[in-house]
């Protein structure tokens, strides 16, 4: 059974032949809108949404139907899509430093795993309970949307 991220890595590589692109500019463009320097580095939706959003505006257009975030497709151990949702919430609220490698640091110190979207269930509650309590202390309450 072929993985989302092969999927995505797939993807990635058409749209990097079809939009003409040298090794040296594709490269670029994953460090810069994905932070990896290689596409089997993409471990998240929203990293293969920035490469792709960074491929639309070189001219890509897809000719299958866009993926959904399916649960399905995620092992069941893992965090839900709604889950990962809520703590990318509760992190940009908390956060000073708004972007994928802070994330990153912060699931690391807090559950021991690289990426949120690898995260067992478990280990979910550890973190939202740690960004919940971060947003407190810097003011925030998570319970009540900003006005």
């Amino acid at each position: 059974m072929e993985t989302v991220q092969n999927r995505w890595k797939r993807i990635i590589h058409v749209a990097k032949t079809k939009t003409g692109l040298d090794d040296e500019s594709y490269r670029a463009i994953l460090k810069d809108v994905a932070g990896v320097e290689s596409s089997t580095e993409i471990k998240t939706w929203q990293q293969y949404q920035s490469v792709m959003a960074a491929f639309k505006k070189l001219g890509f257009t897809a000719k299958s139907a866009p993926m959904k975030n399916d649960q399905n497709e995620r092992n069941p151990d893992w965090i839900s899509f709604k889950q990962e949702k809520y703590i990318r919430g509760l992190w940009y609220l908390a956060s000073r430093k708004k972007d994928e490698a802070s994330l990153r640091h912060i699931c690391k110190r807090i559950t021991g795993g690289d990426d949120i979207t690898f995260c067992k269930r478990a280990d979910a509650t550890k973190l939202i309970l740690a960004l919940r309590q971060i947003a407190e202390d810097e003011g925030f309450n998570p319970d009540k949307p900003s006005a």
